[in-house]
């Protein structure tokens, strides 16, 4: 019973490896090599962010997987376990160095974007939809002016009002 489990867990892998092979033999590896978002760290760091609040930590193994994803779903592959195993086969065996290189330092260059609140706020800055403010005076009455301005109890410069105490004018106090 036992070396019938283990031919038919043999004969599966076989299988397994036969289909692998075949995936990767298919593989436009043009599309595989490519960086994501032409190379561009802050697009790719505004695409971590886009869904939530929750920030997701890239690495240069998850980038290159994205692009085996999408030539997987080209070639009408959708089995994770095989697409994981291809994406684990190209990036130890298929990828020179130099390649692997290019995908990490560009999640790590968007890893640090999306650390830095400055980069978001300088983000928000240059968003078309910002605000504007209105910075131009517009004429308004006295009472809109009162209201929104507050009031101003020192707007009288006259000689009365710089000797005498507050509240009081010349003729009529409260104080006998």
């Amino acid at each position: 019973m036992h070396a019938q489990r283990f031919r038919n867990t043999s004969i599966i892998n076989n299988y397994s490896r036969l289909i692998l092979n075949t995936f990767l033999n298919n593989i436009n590896y043009n599309n595989v090599h490519s960086l994501p978002c032409n190379n561009d760290a802050q697009l790719l760091a505004n695409r971590s962010r886009r869904h939530g609040r929750r920030v997701q930590i890239l690495t240069g193994k998850n980038l290159m997987k994205r692009n085996v994803v999408r030539e997987a779903h080209r070639l009408n592959i959708f089995n994770r376990h095989l697409i994981n195993l291809a994406a684990d086969t190209i990036w130890n065996l298929r990828l020179t160095p130099f390649q692997r290189g290019r995908f990490i330092i560009l999640a790590t260059s968007a890893n640090i974007i999306n650390q830095f609140p400055i980069s978001q706020t300088r983000l928000i800055q240059h968003n078309p939809n910002t605000i504007d403010q209105i910075n131009t005076h517009r004429d308004t009455n006295d009472l809109e002016q009162s209201i929104f301005n507050g009031t101003d109890f020192n707007d009288d410069d006259s000689f009365d009002s710089l000797i005498l105490p507050a509240g009081s004018f010349f003729g009529s106090s409260n104080f006998p």
